[in-house]
């Protein structure tokens, strides 16, 4: 009895790996990482020449030598009967229309990595579809088998000239020799106005299979010389003489992130033996909200009218759809600088030599003190007889010059008002000494209390920002609640003078202190060592604002350099070169290397609470001095109506 042939259909999707049968058998077997997903019936035409068993051993030997997970696709002229046949060789599922999955390629959310298209040559209607495909149909990472029998070598020059190929296309050209022989070569243009280059692959023998000669299976590596093509690369400059400073180093807080870049960017053109044409733009396009679009640098770079982004740009959720971010060159960030303000500016450094226990067991010392000299020192005026009356008040006053270490005029005869007058001036004599001690220090003394941008929003200190245009356009995007206030309170509030500065200005108000300034960190600290005395370089602080602080090299979504830039950039990074680069424009967070202490005047903000006490007590003796007049006119008064009476 025959055997049953099992004819398979599949329901692939982009996430999908693998087939069911869907006559009621067990799943499709057969190759175990490959299944056919598509295969084309082209009726009207006779089926190739070669044989059906010698087409499958090379797909069944091919596939196998690559080993990578893999959809075949198949355009050919085979009729129903032979496609059969190749099932039955190869156990493959068939499906009838490969339309879907060209379309598929062309969208970058569909687009998978695991399709092997192969084409018969020898079929016109074949041809005729291959000669309808766009760039990126040919573009990595597809892979793409061109087979032929029978075409010239004249015929099949014109047909591989008239293909969009790229410098990234995986496309291998099998032509049959020795009638089972295959002789497979790799294809592809520089770009595509050159000319077809070539790669040999091997070869395949039905006896020994895949004989492959290549040196390495890596594109970008093998194709990395680009033969001196044009590449047009694209540079933001906001300053129109930074284009004569490139290269000299002057200048280097004026667009430090494209200087940097622009020698990067020649090395990796030089690695890859490219010309270089540079276009220079004055910002980076914002997206224009009413019209939803890019502009400038950015819509070059997305229509493809620059190979090469050289100026990095931040990422973004709106730019990732648009474009290709490869890597960071170096690690730079912008961020809120300042010099911590004093620490009288957010606490009462008269309050802080002590803790409170201390305090408070000063305060009952000095009350029993108060008390027990009072007793004692009114018996001894008793006991000598004084014609001045000893008050309560005469003891605070003693007590007070004890505190301050101002002596006092009172005279004992007794052991015990002497001892007791001993013990409270020993007493706040240690307490003094170890008060103006620490009180010296304090005032010296810088708070840590500002390290979040709640805390910097919440501080006294005044806050500007460097006047660039990204910074422009961050700041006004900003949605987290934080950052939006810092913006519209503090930046640009409403009605008054927006705060944003030059560079040199906000550098130099930071050294005068009370101020945070928003910048770049390499350029703002080049200024710092610059300006700024050694002394005043510690202690400086930084808070960062920016969500995504690291600019990324970026070329346009599918680009055929995209590979061999990648790795020559990360070839730069571990070979140190970036970081030579780097260094030669940015500089670090200045270190305190002031080996001599200095110190700084003693400000009215220090000061405050002793100017508070000496304007209480005056304005209290005022309002006593009043009541003591009210009083004496009163007795004054009284005193003279007794007269009359009398």
């Amino acid at each position: 009895m025959r055997k049953r042939l099992k004819v398979c259909s599949c329901h692939l999707t982009s996430a999908v790996k693998t087939c069911m049968c869907v006559c009621g058998v067990k799943p499709c077997e057969g190759l175990s990482s490959v299944s056919v997903h598509k295969f084309t019936r082209l009726s009207g035409e006779d089926t190739p020449q070669h044989t059906i068993q010698s087409f499958d051993d090379f797909l069944r030997d091919f596939v196998k030598h690559e080993n990578v997970p893999t959809i075949i696709s198949l355009f050919d002229c085979h009729s129903q009967i032979s496609l059969f046949k190749i099932a039955k060789f190869t156990n493959l599922p068939i499906a009838s229309n490969p339309k879907m999955l060209l379309d598929d390629m062309l969208d970058l959310k569909k687009r998978r990595n695991d399709i092997l298209t192969v084409v018969d040559l020898d079929c016109a209607s074949a041809r005729e579809t291959l000669l309808t495909l766009k760039p990126f149909h040919l573009a990595h990472p597809i892979r793409w088998i061109l087979m032929t029998k029978s075409l010239s070598s004249f015929e099949l020059q014109g047909i591989m000239e008239s293909l969009p190929l790229r410098l990234d296309s995986y496309v291998i050209l099998a032509e049959v020799i020795n009638s089972t022989n295959l002789s497979l070569k790799h294809v592809f243009k520089l770009n595509p106005y050159k000319q077809i280059k070539h790669e040999d692959y091997g070869g395949w023998s039905p006896s020994g299979g895949i004989s492959d000669i290549r040196s390495t299976r890596i594109l970008s590596r093998k194709r990395s010389n680009l033969q001196g093509i044009l590449l047009s690369t694209g540079i933001v400059l906001t300053n129109n003489d930074s284009k004569n400073h490139l290269y000299d180093q002057k200048d280097r807080q004026i667009d430090p992130i494209s200087k940097v870049n622009y020698h990067l960017t020649n090395i990796v053109l030089d690695k890859m033996n490219a010309t270089r044409e540079y276009k220079y733009y004055k910002d980076w396009g914002a997206k224009n909200h009413s019209k939803a679009e890019f502009q400038g640098y950015t819509r070059d770079i997305i229509d493809g009218n620059l190979d090469i982004a050289s100026t990095p740009m931040f990422l973004f959720s709106h730019r990732v759809e648009h474009v290709d971010f490869i890597t960071f060159t170096f690690v730079t960030y912008a961020a809120f600088i300042f010099r911590p303000p004093p620490l009288s500016t957010v606490a009462n450094i008269f309050y802080l030599p002590f803790q409170g226990f201390v305090w408070i067991s000063a305060i009952v010392i000095l009350i029993l003190s108060i008390c027990t000299g009072y007793f004692t020192w009114k018996k001894d005026a008793q006991i000598k007889a004084s014609e001045e009356n000893f008050r309560a008040s005469d003891a605070i006053l003693t007590a007070v010059s004890a505190i301050t270490q101002q002596g006092t005029d009172l005279m004992t005869n007794t052991f015990s008002g002497r001892i007791i007058l001993f013990s409270l001036f020993t007493f706040m004599f240690f307490l003094y000494s170890s008060y103006t001690a620490n009180i010296v220090a304090l005032l010296q003394s810088t708070t840590n209390s500002i390290s979040s941008l709640k805390d910097l929003l919440e501080s006294n200190l005044d806050l500007a920002v460097d006047d660039k245009i990204y910074h422009r356009q961050y700041f006004s995007g900003a949605t987290e609640p934080v950052r939006k206030a810092i913006y519209e309170t503090r930046i640009a509030p409403p009605g008054k003078k927006e705060n944003f500065v030059s560079l040199p200005e906000g550098i130099g108000k930071i050294r005068q202190g009370q101020y945070a300034f928003h910048a770049e960190a390499g350029p703002a600290y080049a200024m710092i060592k610059d300006t700024f005395f050694e002394h005043e370089k510690c202690g400086i602080s930084e808070i960062e604002y920016f969500l995504s602080a690291v600019p990324w090299y970026c070329v346009p979504k599918r680009s055929p350099y995209k590979e061999i830039i990648k790795v020559s950039l990360f070839q730069m990074k571990e070979y140190g070169v970036e970081r030579r680069e780097e260094d030669k424009i940015y500089a670090k967070k200045p270190t305190c290397s002031s080996q001599t202490q200095t110190f700084a005047s003693v400000r009215f903000t220090d000061c405050y609470m002793v100017i508070i006490i000496i304007i209480t007590g005056y304005i209290t003796s005022l309002v006593i001095f009043m009541f003591e007049l009210i009083i004496k006119k009163k007795r004054i008064f009284q005193h003279q109506e007794k007269l009359c009476l009398f």
